[in-house]
């Protein structure tokens, strides 16, 4: 059987150029056609007991990551509207300080015009010791360089990266406001939505070297979740969707009972594995691009490109 899992983010009317979030107009009209022509399920029910949820259409879900603010005011709305059920994950850290993920966090101060940073640790290489840029452009491209490397650090090392960076760059002020709170998360789940784990602090859980930091990504996502909302998820969606078999040892040992990744194809349940579920991400793009990643025709033309 083939599901189709279709990953959201943001939705709102405001643009960022560094994470451009899904139009709301879009995405009523994604998930109009959705409803229109799938059976929407609930990821969760449909894992539970994929026979209770045969239809003669197919199957589809719909998810979001992170825990943004606008996916209560904005994109929550919408689905009620359409009685189109969904899971959201959230990183319990960033609903915790009202901060957004790392990765978006580290974006944000690379795109200044003039910058300097100075990493001066044995760990860190020599080239990214002390660095500085006069431009845009420049900083850019050493956000480029850097943020691959810092995705491939324990997460000790991560968190002092990012100290560095928040204590060096003062006079810029990450965003506030964009992430839910934990009475914002639980407004969610009383409309009907599943609320899931997408981490604690959103590191990719195959890069980290030692299985007790992936264990403690997990476990304290998923007593976060406890204890605010006071049910225990049953799925992780692995961030930025790194997995490896590290991972998925370690989200069964946490409790979890199933695992998400991000492979832009479609989920096929004779195949895959319920702890590395596939899902289609969908962007602020062309009307028709959109239809074409919901069809699959736009991945099997990628995928003859190669």
């Amino acid at each position: 059987m083939i599901v189709r899992n279709f990953l959201f983010h943001r939705v709102a009317e405001e643009k960022d150029m560094l994470w451009p979030p899904m139009h709301p107009g879009l995405f009523e009209k994604t998930i109009r056609l959705l409803m229109t022509r799938f059976n929407v399920v609930l990821l969760e029910d449909f894992l539970e007991d994929p026979g209770a949820q045969q239809s003669k259409k197919q199957t589809a879900t719909v998810s979001f990551d992170d825990g943004y603010k606008d996916n209560l005011e904005i994109a929550a709305p919408i689905l009620s509207k359409y009685k189109c059920p969904a899971s959201f994950y959230v990183v319990s850290d960033c609903i915790n300080r009202q901060l957004p993920t790392w990765t978006y966090i580290t974006d944000f101060f690379f795109q200044r015009e003039k910058a300097s940073l100075s990493l001066d640790n044995d760990f860190v290489p020599a080239s990214f010791r002390k660095i500085e840029w006069n431009a845009l452009a420049e900083g850019s491209e050493w956000g480029k360089k850097i943020k691959p490397w810092m995705k491939s650090l324990s997460n000790p090392l991560r968190l002092w990266v990012m100290e560095q960076l928040q204590a060096q760059n003062r006079d810029a002020s990450v965003p506030g406001g964009m992430m839910m709170n934990w009475e914002e998360v639980k407004q969610l789940k009383q409309a009907g939505f599943y609320i899931g784990s997408h981490s604690h602090t959103h590191p990719m859980l195959a890069s980290l070297e030692k299985e007790t930091e992936i264990k403690e990504e997990l476990a304290v996502s998923a007593e976060q979740i406890a204890f605010h909302l006071g049910h225990r998820p049953v799925t992780i969606s692995y961030p930025i969707g790194s997995w490896d078999q590290r991972v998925v040892m370690a989200a069964t040992e946490t409790g979890y009972h199933y695992g998400l990744a991000v492979e832009q194809r479609f989920y096929n349940t004779a195949k895959d594995g319920v702890l590395t579920i596939p899902r289609t991400e969908l962007y602020n793009e062309p009307w028709w691009k959109t239809q074409a990643r919901i069809s699959g025709l736009y991945q099997k033309i990628r995928k003859l490109m190669r």
